[in-house]
């Protein structure tokens, strides 16, 4: 027997002909015997003759699609370390390919060195007989649960997305921490549409939203005049969420009282309604998350220990929102494509400007606050563009910047297009876009919040249209209604100006 036939064997499959024989060349020069196979169904019948320890898989491939082909190679050899290449990276692949078994998962394209570094990696735990293989399932990714808003294509959200395939298809239970505003629901929700569970009840329940004296009747049931209110018996959420799975968020807000109860649900499957001795048993699949220190308060005694341990079997840390900034594009284009779709706004993109701005905001409210944000500036955008001036003040001035004189001179432009009476347009632009900038940079701030709130009490919605109208009339009432000096009062062109003239009546 050959040294090549103790080479651990690695198998390509890819119907790319180039890239079978790159990864080939670099592969033989380590000393790893290289098999191939052109197609999913060519790569099964590979897998079948020969015991490979590590796979390298195209996602997609005429034919058999790698996400088919997966499944069937973990049957075949569940020994097998899958690595799966694609080019078309998606939050659904990432956690498909994690629950059905991949070792890993590599975009296109890729540096040599980093699927080397991939390859021997796989092939150390290949080695390894001591794995235990957990990954497994058959549930397909909810496209439901995509649409969620579960969005990010950077190294830390990656991470993520595979521990929830990895952890899907247990019913291990499973911790997710990260400050507020990051998403730890939808997590728990992606958890639970990729399990074997999804098909039961899944009941989630803000604990720090129900009072002290009523949580234990939410979560357990209560019987007829247990209480004073107790009209009649209650059947908690536990119960109802009987072969199911129960997400428990903020529950480092839990009374002491209650985390006893939650600590037997967990250990024992039984719970008691209030009021009553009787045991009942429940099986139920637990998340939890939180945004508190819990070490910190079990050190503090105000978080049982046992049920610490108990909830944090595996936990899955949500990074803030700026640990991850290259995913702010990526999470504005979905948000806006969703408002587009619930015709909540007809905004479809934000400027290279206001995108660049908002990419160096610290976003301390994380992705709520960056969602909240979207829709706001849609809403107050005026055309199908948010623009810089379309954004909060207070978040332009945390960055530290401006509008831009180019944003806004674009903008006067489209305006003056219309006005086939303007002369010497070019100047006027100008003229506007200093104006525009000159008017940003005042130091307005200190009478907005007390401007705001009285004209919010005057006149509920609609306080742009009603501050414009009324500064446009006082402009027009200063300049003995000379639009040309009106137009430059407000900072707006001759041709706008007469627009909103028309549209607020104000020519008579």
């Amino acid at each position: 027997m050959t040294t090549a036939d103790h080479a651990p064997k690695i198998l390509v499959i890819d119907d790319d002909d180039d890239l079978r024989y790159s990864l080939k060349r670099v592969l033989s020069g380590r000393n790893y015997q290289v098999l191939e196979a052109a197609s999913g169904e060519e790569g099964l019948e590979m897998a079948q003759k020969h015991k490979v320890q590590v796979i390298l898989l195209d996602n997609r491939m005429k034919g058999m699609s790698g996400m088919e082909a997966l499944q069937h190679l973990r049957g075949i050899n569940p020994n097998a370390m899958i690595i799966l290449m694609t080019a078309y990276g998606t939050t659904q692949t990432t956690i498909e390919a994690m629950k059905f078994g991949a070792f890993d998962y590599i975009m296109k394209p890729f540096d040599l060195k980093k699927i080397l570094a991939l390859t021997e990696s796989a092939l150390s735990a290949s080695n390894d007989l001591d794995r235990a293989n957990t990954k497994g399932g058959e549930q397909a990714v909810s496209q439901e649960d995509i649409e969620g808003g579960i969005i990010g294509s950077s190294a830390a959200m990656q991470a993520v997305f595979k521990m929830i395939g990895q952890v899907a298809a247990s019913d291990v239970t499973v911790m997710v921490t990260g400050e507020s505003g990051t998403g730890k629901e939808l997590i728990a929700r992606a958890i639970y549409q990729n399990s074997l569970r999804s098909q039961k009840p899944y009941i989630a329940v803000n604990c720090a939203a129900i009072p002290e004296n009523l949580i234990e009747s939410e979560l357990f049931g209560h019987e007829k005049g247990s209480f004073t209110g107790a009209t009649s018996q209650r059947i908690g959420k536990f119960e109802l969420c009987d072969t199911g799975t129960i997400f428990l968020d903020e529950i480092g807000d839990m009374a002491l009282s209650t985390q006893t109860k939650i600590l037997r649900a967990l250990q024992e499957g039984e719970i008691q309604r209030v009021g009553s001795s009787d045991t009942i048993k429940v099986n139920v699949r637990m998340l939890a998350a939180t945004n508190k220190p819990l070490e910190e308060m079990v050190k503090e005694k105000t978080f049982r220990e046992d049920l610490y341990y108990r909830l944090n079997v595996v936990r899955i840390e949500l990074p803030a929102l700026r640990e991850r900034m290259d995913d702010v594009p990526q999470l504005i284009d979905f948000m806006l494509k969703r408002l587009a779709r619930d015709s909540k706004a007809d905004t479809k993109s934000i400027s290279p400007e206001a995108l660049a701005l908002l990419s160096k905001y610290a976003w301390p409210g994380n992705v709520r606050e960056l969602e909240n944000l979207i829709y706001r500036s849609a809403v107050m955008a005026q055309g199908e563009t948010i623009l810089i001036k379309d954004l909060p003040q207070e978040v332009i001035r945390a960055v530290g910047a401006n509008p831009l004189p180019a944003e806004m001179a674009s903008q006067s432009q489209v305006s003056a297009e219309d006005d086939t009476n303007v002369v010497n347009e070019q100047t006027e632009l100008q003229a506007d876009a200093e104006l525009n900038t000159a008017v940003v940079g005042a130091p307005t701030s200190n009478h907005f919040d007390a401007a705001y709130d009285q004209l919010r009490a005057d006149v509920g919605t609609n306080i742009l249209e009603h501050m414009e109208r009324e500064m446009i009339a006082r402009a027009l009432e200063e300049s003995g209604g000379k639009q040309v000096k009106a137009a430059e009062i407000v900072g707006m062109t001759r041709a706008t100006l007469r627009k909103r003239i028309d549209q607020y009546d104000l020519g008579k």
